[in-house]
This record gives structure tokens, C-alpha cells and sequence, in this order.
């Protein structure tokens, strides 16, 4: 035989066996668990292209295909859905009965028609536990921030129901959920959205639910039902201002009371500090003589007394008290 010839017929098994490959179907996962109430996908991908082909449950027709044109049974029409693309089937709220076997037929464009098994298995849901309500913000400010509310809970969760006030909440190009509607965003809150927002958690065993309060704030006080009132902050400022501003007034008041000669005489028979050198003298008379000098004080204290008062005043028949309301005032 030639070498032409040789290679002729070489090439011509090659085409033969190229074209007599088995058809097949690649299956992702063999067995699916789902919890009831959840979506189921079973995922095949042929191993060739393929004319036709359908899904089978239980003797009916779940979906079927030809070429890129897609059909489902009535009974499954609003959750199944099956991708002409692979022919794979989404089975969505699955329960207790759809569990089992499904089959797969496929026809390709060469070969033989060739079938896969995929079974499904549901599982009952257990309870809805520890549902909450978290806010990303719990100081927003009115007009400016945005609050995103999220729904959390432990368990299987079929469905999430948002209530404001007990009243089902009103989605607007503002205020809208999630697609899973796990968290409700609430853009630039105002006086309006001040209140109790409720999350319900549910499935086909049980459900519960979780709630926060959404107060709204402007730059320092607090919106409360529709009202403005003092923040904890804003108070706590206010009184510190005060407290510091009659401090101030306090003190200012005294220098230029001491300035202008305003503090009155220390009381007679009682004991006193000088504000100027800080000297602590005693009083020993109980009353001055009618020309307004005080008797039994030193030279000094004589001074240091009418230094207090205009130089030009007198006392005229004044008698000072033995005990003074000043007697307890520490200088």
C-alpha cells in the first residue's frame, strides 16, 4: 500500500470514529436538598448540541423544549422555568410533594436521544428564630442622611412583610425594599418616617418578627412625632453654657463691684480677709460715734475701712448688729 493511500484511509477512520461519539448529558449534582418553600435548579449541560428535549416528573410534562422555544405545564406555569440554552430546569417554592426523581430527555443534533436522572429532595423547614430589625443610622439627620433598615433571622425564610406604625409600608421611589426584601431603605428621612418599623418573617412552620424605632433628627435636636425636642447633647451643651456664663457674670459683677467701691463693710466683732493683701483682722467694736469714725480699730483698719467707702461719707447714729448675715462668709 502507498504511503498516499495509507494516510487516505487513516484520515477516513478518524472522520468515523469522530462521528459515531456517544451523546450525553452531564449532571451537576445527582441529588438536590432543598427546604421547603425554596428553588431547586437542576443543572445538566449536554455534552453536544440538541434539537429538542424535556423534564419528567411523576408521568407529566414539567417543561419541554424545541430549538430555543421553551414550554412549561400548566400545572407548574408560575415556578418552573427551563433554559433552552443547557436544558436545565428551576424549579421554584418547592414542597414536601415535589420530592423525587426527575428525567431529562434530550434529542441532539447527532446521535441518539439520551436520558439523566436528577432526584430532589425537600426537607420541612424549621422554626424562624431571633428575627430582628438593624439600622445602619440610629442618629439620621432630617433631609440629609439615609436610613437602610435590615430584616435578620435564623432559620428558613420564605417571607419578609415591612409595617410602619402596624400599617404595611407604602414603597415610593423614596422609601423601597430588597428584592428579597431582607432591607428597607429609607432615602433622605424626614419628620414623616419618625416611628416603629416591623419586619414578619415567615414560612410554612412558623414566623416571627422584629422591630426598631426610627427617630429623626435636625442639626440639634431630636423630631418626635412630627415635634422638635432638645437632644440628650444639646442639653447637656446648653447647661454647660449657662452654668460657665453666670460663672463669668458672677466674678465680673464682684471686680467691678470691688472697683467701684461696692462690697459692703465687714460686720463689727467679726473676722475678715482683705482682698487686696489677703490680712485677716478683727472687729472689736459694736458701734461707731455719731462723726462716723470707728472706735478701737488700728490706724491701719481705720484706713483699710473707709478706703472701702467714698472718703466723703459719714455715719450718722449707725449701729451695726452683733451678728451679721456675713458672719459664716469665708474671703
Amino acid at each position: 500500500m502507498s504511503g498516499l493511500a495509507f494516510a487516505a484511509l487513516v484520515l477516513c477512520l478518524h472522520i468515523t470514529a469522530g462521528g459515531s461519539q456517544q451523546f450525553t448529558i452531564i449532571v451537576e449534582h445527582s441529588q438536590i436538598n432543598v427546604t421547603a418553600g425554596g428553588e431547586a435548579l437542576f443543572s445538566v449541560r449536554p455534552s453536544s448540541s440538541v434539537n429538542s428535549g424535556s423534564w419528567n416528573f411523576n408521568g407529566i410534562t414539567v417543561a419541554q423544549w424545541i430549538g430555543q422555544t421553551g414550554t412549561v405545564d400548566n400545572s407548574y406555569s408560575s415556578r418552573a422555568e427551563v433554559f433552552t440554552s443547557n436544558g436545565s430546569l428551576l424549579l421554584k417554592s418547592v414542597s414536601m410533594s415535589d420530592s423525587g426523581e426527575y428525567r431529562v430527555d434530550m434529542v441532539p443534533t447527532n446521535g441518539s436521544q439520551t436520558s439523566a436522572t436528577v432526584t430532589l429532595r425537600v426537607t420541612e423547614p424549621g422554626p424562624v428564630t431571633g428575627v430582628a430589625v438593624v439600622t445602619n443610622n440610629s442618629t439620621p439627620l432630617e433631609n440629609l442622611d439615609t436610613v437602610a433598615l435590615s430584616c435578620v433571622a435564623s432559620g428558613s425564610v420564605q417571607t419578609r412583610t415591612w409595617f410602619k406604625d402596624n400599617q404595611p409600608i407604602q414603597e415610593n421611589g423614596r422609601i423601597f425594599t430588597s428584592p428579597d426584601r431582607a432591607k428597607l431603605t429609607i432615602i433622605r428621612v424626614n419628620r414623616n418616617d419618625v416611628g416603629t418599623y416591623k419586619c414578619i418573617v415567615s414560612n410554612s412552620f412558623s414566623s416571627g418578627a422584629g422591630e426598631t424605632y426610627v427617630e429623626v433628627y435636625c442639626k440639634y435636636t431630636a423630631k418626635t412625632d412630627g415635634n422638635c425636642t432638645l437632644g440628650s447633647g444639646a442639653i447637656v451643651g446648653i447647661l454647660l453654657g449657662l452654668l460657665g456664663m453666670g460663672l463669668i457674670g458672677g466674678v465680673n459683677g464682684w471686680l467691678i463691684a470691688m472697683k467701684s467701691g461696692g462690697i459692703n463693710d465687714p460686720p463689727q466683732s467679726q473676722d475678715y480677709t482683705s482682698v487686696n493683701s489677703g490680712r485677716k483682722s478683727t472687729l472689736d467694736t459694736n458701734t461707731v460715734n455719731a462723726s462716723g469714725t470707728y472706735e478701737n480699730l488700728s490706724r491701719n483698719e481705720q484706713g483699710a475701712r473707709h478706703n472701702v467707702e467714698d472718703g466723703n461719707s459719714t455715719y450718722t447714729g449707725l449701729v451695726l448688729e452683733d451678728r451679721s448675715v456675713y458672719s459664716d462668709l469665708k474671703r
